[in-house]
């Protein structure tokens, strides 16, 4: 009987540490690779989860990101729109709405959608307090909370163990939204023609600010 209780005690205490290490391997492989990464090209399919909403909403589109501050989200049609970020402004073209929304891309929708997460990992240990939510054979599920700010939501990623590939981010807000972005058919440093990180109005479309400027 006491073999049996040391043995129990011995595991129990592995456990922790055991846990802790797949946290360090995984962020280290994450953060290895996203540092490695200047562009990125991907397809993606997006679902939206709200309590106030009585189905979720799915879309899908292409992505692209260049390093340091370049990207472009293109949403297909039925919910077609498009997201730029030049280096400087943040352009949404809402082609139903017949406008455009300008921003300072530094400071356009601070951190609450996942555009600006997934361009902005920087450091997942300076800037995220980490845990490891989930291991499989194939994967691990990482949960970030930002440091500075918890209350702009919570970022669970889902990383291909075999090259640190991220399958999904989850992102859930403070009023309970949930937003997963899946991501298939990723294309890592290849050249971006530069025009499709540019955004020039249609004639015609309203320029507006943000509804908190």
């Amino acid at each position: 009987m006491r073999r049996v209780v040391w043995s129990v005690t011995l595991t129990l205490a592995l456990v922790p540490c055991a846990h802790a290490d797949a946290l360090k391997a995984a962020l280290a492989k994450v953060q290895s690779r996203y540092e490695s990464t200047k562009t990125m090209e991907a397809d993606f399919r997006q679902t939206v989860e709200s309590p106030t909403l009585a189905s979720p909403l799915k879309t899908s589109g292409k992505v692209a990101f260049e390093k340091p501050n370049r990207m472009r989200w293109d949403y297909e049609p039925p919910d077609q729109q498009t997201i730029v970020g030049d280096g400087q402004s943040l352009w949404l073209f809402q082609p139903d709405m017949n406008q455009v929304i300008k921003a300072p891309l530094g400071e356009a929708f601070q951190a609450s959608t996942p555009l600006t997460f997934l361009s902005g990992l920087g450091s997942l240990e300076r800037d995220f307090d980490t845990s490891l939510e989930k291991e499989t054979p194939d994967s691990w599920v990482l949960k970030l909370v930002p440091k500075k700010d918890s209350a702009l939501g919570v970022l669970g990623l889902t990383v291909r163990k075999s090259d640190a590939s991220i399958a999904e981010a989850r992102i859930t807000d403070s009023v309970g939204t949930i937003t997963k972005i899946a991501f298939s058919n990723e294309k890592r440093n290849g050249k971006i023609d530069a025009a499709r990180f540019t955004f020039t109005p249609p004639p015609g479309v309203d320029v507006v600010k943000p509804p908190t400027y």
